[in-house]
This record gives structure tokens, sequence and C-alpha cells, in this order.
């Protein structure tokens, strides 16, 4: 059985836009689920605090990993803050 790898990524809501970007971080989720070698792509919403979102996916290795980081899909997580969705975003890989 190949090595699994993981990737988190953390964002926070733009002022009243966390429904927003809850919506469009499963849109980006879902695309996301239909890659090669995605073993899940999840989307969680904090239970201590609802301007923050965490998506982690977990992956069948390190190559699917890295392959995914240039899909189009990917894009999404840039517009989230160019679209006023999002005040941060932290990628951990």
């Amino acid at each position: 059985m190949p090595d699994r790898a993981f990737n988190t990524v953390h964002v926070r809501a733009a002022a009243g836009r966390s429904r927003e970007l809850g919506e469009r971080l499963r849109q980006i989720a879902e695309l996301v689920r239909a890659t090669p070698g995605c073993l899940d792509y999840a989307v969680q919403r904090s239970p201590v605090d609802p301007d923050l979102w965490t998506v982690n996916g977990c992956w069948a290795g390190a190559e699917p990993l890295n392959a995914h980081f240039g899909l189009p899909a990917l894009q999404g997580f840039i517009e989230l803050a160019s679209a006023n969705l999002a005040s941060r975003l932290a990628f951990d890989h």
C-alpha cells in the first residue's frame, strides 16, 4: 500500500461572507475529489468560530498530491480573496 499524503487549507471568511465562502469551498472540493489519486477532499466549518473553514485533502501519495496543485480548480482558492469572500488563507502540506 503506498504512503498517503495530506494537505490542509485554513480559510477565514471576510466579514459577513461565511455562508458564501462555504458554498464556494464545497464547489472547489467537489471538483478536486474527481482528480485521480484523491481519496478525500473535505470541507469543515469550525464549531467554535463560524468564520473559520478547513479543507483537508487525502491523497494516494505524494505524486497525486503534488499534481493537484496545478489543477485549474485550485485557482478557486486565489479567487476567494479577490472576490472578498476570504480574508486569510493558510496552506499546510
